[in-house]
């Protein structure tokens, strides 16, 4: 049981872990009934751990590349300046479209970051649900479903293509 308590873990796998502890225990696994919904509530606990991982490598990721590219848009100015006192003039340096692009790119990773961090909060949530509700398997199963599927709604620009007023004009709705 130690193993599963240790604070250098994401909340994932602190919940994935514990699962394992409770709904995996062969000890508990008497009826077959009770290791049906244990295993089925285990399954959708480690289908939602894997979507929280993917989510979580993502911001380790897009954490590492916005902070390097928001150190380059602070010292971007500072290079260019100090590769002249070494000799090594380069156009590069001192192009507007460079500062510009490495600026973008940093606002770019740092939104990224913010979109999927909030993804692997709401599923961590959803696990959180999964392991303590007292919900039945098909209930739990199509509330998770339906979560899941907001939650990996994405963009979407077709909300509204062709909708009538009720002035009888015609407006974009999907």
């Amino acid at each position: 049981m130690n193993k599963v308590f240790n604070p250098n873990k994401m909340s994932a796998k602190l919940f994935i872990d514990y699962a394992r502890t409770q709904l995996l225990d062969e000890d508990q696994l008497q009826n077959a009934n009770d290791k049906d919904v244990r295993l089925k509530r285990f399954l959708l606990l480690y289908d939602l751990y894997i979507k929280a991982r993917s989510y979580a490598i993502m911001n380790k990721v897009t954490f590492c590349c916005a902070v390097i590219f928001g150190i380059l848009v602070l010292l971007w100015p500072s290079i260019t300046i100090v590769s002249k006192d070494f000799g090594w003039e380069k156009e590069f340096l001192k192009s507007a479209v460079v500062q510009t692009t490495i600026t973008g790119l940093a606002a770019l990773t740092f939104a990224v970051y913010s979109h999927y961090k909030k993804r692997q909060l709401f599923t961590e949530n959803l696990m959180r649900f999964a392991l303590f509700s007292k919900d039945s398997i098909p209930d739990l199963a199509e509330k998770i479903i339906h979560e899941l599927l907001r939650i990996d709604a994405g963009f979407s620009f077709s909300q509204t293509i062709f909708k009538k007023t009720k002035a009888g004009g015609e407006e974009m709705q999907n």
